[in-house]
């Protein structure tokens, strides 16, 4: 199987984070020596706090801290032992007033994410299924994951779409004994509602649906003692389908995870023996003391005094924002509030100037939110005055304003992001625009349109897609009868007022796999879906280059002081194009790894960084005889040679063929099938027949055919065949290979071919080989470097790729 390097999620967040940090917008240290919730001292300066979870203010409640020094005083700073054996002496007292509080029976744990640990894996069994929200916090994935190499089947669905997750009922309900649907009470991002009364409706319609939701976002700051959102739409008590999450800490000033039940049997599954529970240290005496201290204001009418002030400050800010025009997503009575910026460079510019001028807010950006909806999360709480709230509200339209012009964004853009209405008003703010005399933007849609020895220069010289290659490339994916084979071209060439090429690249608008770069093991998964409905997880993306061709796609004068200028006018361009072609995603790709200042820019864009598997180049031709190549490999690489390539090549007859006949071609064709078939690290979709009838037909191509000699029992026809390009600067690139899988193992076909194409780049005098992506281990063996690479993506949202990563196994491959 071919090996590729493969994108790791966690250096994707890491690379759009570490933009912000260096902004100094995450990662702070409050540098205050006492706290009161209204303020925070960031960097030397104090600043107005709407950035916090504790909505009402009751970690600074003053029984809540003698709560807490009681308790260390009684008891110390902790229990050292397993629940499952002795629990502090705290833990039946507090235990006792949540029951007393929900009327359910209630497993108390450390946090929230070690209730979802102890609770599902408890609970859910590999003949259940499970659907997630789309939006479900991500300590509730993380916890699913666990259950999905037990064989639990995972599904997701679209944020609240309930149409959806009904279809997926109807269809899967005679398939499983229970059906769990998972969700937040109240969302953290956006500040927006789980649809309770009819999802318990729903499960009211279809016994196996059952409901799983946490509700950490709704605690205290709503329902009967404080039980928070959930519990406010369920009048008569805990839904009997329905495990209930809720969270000690937030709003309830203390710290903690509540798994809530609505009969014995799954209380007792879960307190016996619940996984992390039974393992993990207690919750601290002090921590215990001040949820008992809180749990005491819940159980009395001073809650519902709390809940009251605080939905007037939620109201006076809701008035407030009327008043403007900022872009706020979700209007509701939760505390969580989310003004949308689009990209991140307006976002990070928004936060970091409210920091400023004395205002902290919560930036919010991938993968939390998609790369596209940047935003910033504003939370209110009662240590928030009318006055810092009136303070707030001027500021942020200020400095919103403001940041519209110095980051080119538009009101416009952001709306359309978010898929919110346009604004009747007129904004005052407009975006700084470059002096059109300045830069000057050429648009094509054929590069027939385009100058040859222009486009060579800048672009075409170094890999398969010079001038008469991209015109190949328009002839075979034009008048297909599959609707993935028939591709937009766009190109695109950005000069300065003299003339000079400060930018040029292509793009294709196609029809793509969404797991085109995953794991070879969730692609099979995939791909069994594909049997049945062949465009499952596929989109229209806006993809750098082509579906078909690897290399640098774009060319950049970074010595013109206008190459981020006109980087940006394309990115306006693709934009335009996405909405016209309605693409879901625009992929740059290819762009060397190393480039940590392309990476900030293209963050700011509002672009995620995601690895890409390495470019492999031969560069190294200046040699006539096998002794001198051997002689160039590395010394292991040699040992390599000479045990598994030259000891196999006296089985083979090696021809070198400008045309094949119509048999020859179609067999040719059928070994590349054979490759594709075999080979998912780089799943896409099949190319079409024509495609290789226009390289038997072009001067541009040639093919390198293996035979096994027939006194070695070989076949009458080829066992590998390599489709290879030259392109007009002598660069040698094999596009495709084609291999006979019954004589791949014991004959090295592969192997083979690699050196055998090195022969004949060779011995045509070319200046190197690039031998693509895939496989990377075989072509550095036989004399390639590697050259680690990365693309910039953008989606409309993040669903597709959370629902790969949250729904299928990766296997060890």
């Amino acid at each position: 199987m071919a090996k590729i390097r493969h994108n790791n999620i966690l250096d994707t967040v890491d690379s759009v984070l570490s933009v912000s940090k260096k902004k100094g917008i995450i990662h702070l240290h409050a540098q205050d020596q006492t706290l009161n919730g209204e303020t925070l001292t960031l960097n030397g300066q104090q600043v107005l706090h709407f950035g916090t979870c504790g909505y009402l203010g009751l970690e600074h409640h003053p029984k809540l801290k003698q709560g807490s020094i009681d308790a260390i005083n009684r008891y110390g700073t902790q229990f050292p032992m397993s629940r499952t054996y002795i629990s502090n002496p705290l833990y039946n007292e507090l235990e006792t007033m949540i029951r007393t509080m929900y009327n359910a029976p209630v497993v108390i744990s450390k946090n929230c994410t070690l209730s979802h640990l102890t609770t599902i894996p408890s609970i859910i069994r590999a003949n259940d299924l499970i659907i997630l929200d789309h939006q479900v916090h991500a300590s509730v994935q993380e916890a699913v994951k666990k259950l999905l190499s037990q064989g639990v089947t995972v599904e997701m669905i679209r944020h609240n779409n309930l149409e959806m997750l009904e279809d997926r009922i109807k269809k899967q309900r005679n398939k499983y004994d229970k059906i769990w649907y998972m969700a937040d009470g109240v969302y953290s991002m956006y500040g927006d509602f789980a649809p309770i009364k009819e999802l318990i409706a729903l499960a009211e319609k279809y016994e196996q649906l059952y409901l799983y939701v946490d509700d950490a976002h709704g605690m205290s700051w709503a329902g009967t003692h404080g039980t928070g959102y959930v519990m406010s739409q369920m009048p008569e008590g805990l839904y009997r389908k329905m495990i209930l999450t809720a969270n000690l800490g937030k709003a309830f000033g203390a710290c903690g995870g509540l798994s809530l039940f609505p009969n014995e049997e799954w209380y007792n599954k879960v307190n016996n023996f619940g996984g992390p529970l039974t393992f993990s240290v207690q919750i601290e005496p002090a921590t215990l003391g001040a949820a008992i201290a809180s749990a005491r204001i819940h159980l009395s009418d001073e809650i519902y005094e709390y809940q009251k002030e605080l939905q007037q400050k939620i109201a006076y800010f809701n008035h407030l924002l009327k008043q403007t025009d900022l872009p706020l997503v979700h209007e509701s009575n939760s505390p969580i509030f989310f003004i949308g910026t689009g990209s991140m460079d307006m976002g990070n510019h928004l936060v970091q100037e409210l920091i400023n001028d004395g205002i902290y807010v919560n930036l919010a950006t991938f993968p939390a939110v998609p790369a596209k909806n940047i935003g910033v999360r504003i939370t209110i709480s009662l240590n928030n005055s009318l006055e810092h709230i009136r303070v707030l509200v001027d500021k942020l339209n200020f400095h919103f304003k403001k940041a519209l012009i110095e980051t080119n964004q538009t009101d416009e853009k952001i709306r359309k992001a978010f898929k919110m209405a346009p604004i009747t008003t007129n904004v005052v703010a407009t975006p700084k625009i470059v002096d059109p005399n300045q830069l000057v933007v050429k648009r094509y849609h054929t590069i027939e349109n385009i100058d040859v020895n222009l486009w060579n220069k800048h672009l075409g010289d170094n890999a398969m897609f010079d001038w008469n290659g991209v015109q190949f490339l328009e002839k075979a994916f034009r008048d297909n009868e599959e609707q993935e084979n028939n591709w937009k071209f766009k190109y695109y060439i950005v000069e300065d007022a003299q003339g000079e090429v400060i930018l040029m690249t292509f793009f294709v608008v196609g029809l793509h796999k969404e797991d085109m770069f995953s794991q070879s093991s969730v692609s099979r998964v995939i791909e069994k879906e594909r049997e049945y409905n062949p465009y499952y997880l596929t989109s229209t993306g806006l993809i750098m280059g082509s579906l078909f061709t690897e290399g640098s796609h774009i060319f950049i004068n970074k010595k013109n002081t206008h190459w981020k200028e006109a980087f940006k006018i394309i990115t306006e361009e693709l934009y335009r194009v996405q909405e016209k072609e309605n693409a879901s995603n625009i992929i740059l790709r290819d762009f060397d790894a190393d480039d940590t200042a392309m990476d900030e820019f293209m963050v700011d864009l509002g672009f995620v960084k995601v690895d890409m598997p390495e470019s492999c180049v031969v560069e190294n031709l200046n040699w006539t005889t096998e002794a001198e190549y051997v002689e160039s490999l590395s010394r292991k690489n040699r040992r390599h040679f000479v045990q598994k390539i030259k000891r196999n090549e006296h089985y083979y007859d090696v021809k070198f063929k400008q045309r094949l006949t119509p048999e020859e071609l179609e067999h040719a064709i059928g070994l590349f099938k054979n490759v594709k078939d075999n080979n998912f690290a780089i799943n896409n979709f099949l190319f079409p027949d024509k495609l290789f009838h226009l390289m038997n037909e072009s001067k541009d191509w040639e093919f390198v055919v293996l035979y096994i000699k027939e006194e070695f029992s070989g076949p009458q026809m080829p066992v590998s065949v390599c489709f290879c390009h030259v392109n007009s600067a002598k660069v040698y690139s094999p596009m495709l290979i084609g291999m006979d899988y019954n004589y791949l193992m014991e004959f090295g076909v592969y192997r083979q071919t690699l050196y055998q194409v090195i022969r004949r780049a060779s011995a045509l005098q070319c200046t190197k080989v690039n031998f693509g992506i895939s496989a990377t281990i075989e072509k550095k063996r036989v004399g390639a470097t590697l050259y680690p690479k990365v693309g910039y993506y953008q989606a409309k949202d993040n669903y597709a790729m959370e629902l790969i990563e949250a729904t299928i196994a990766v296997e060890n491959e």
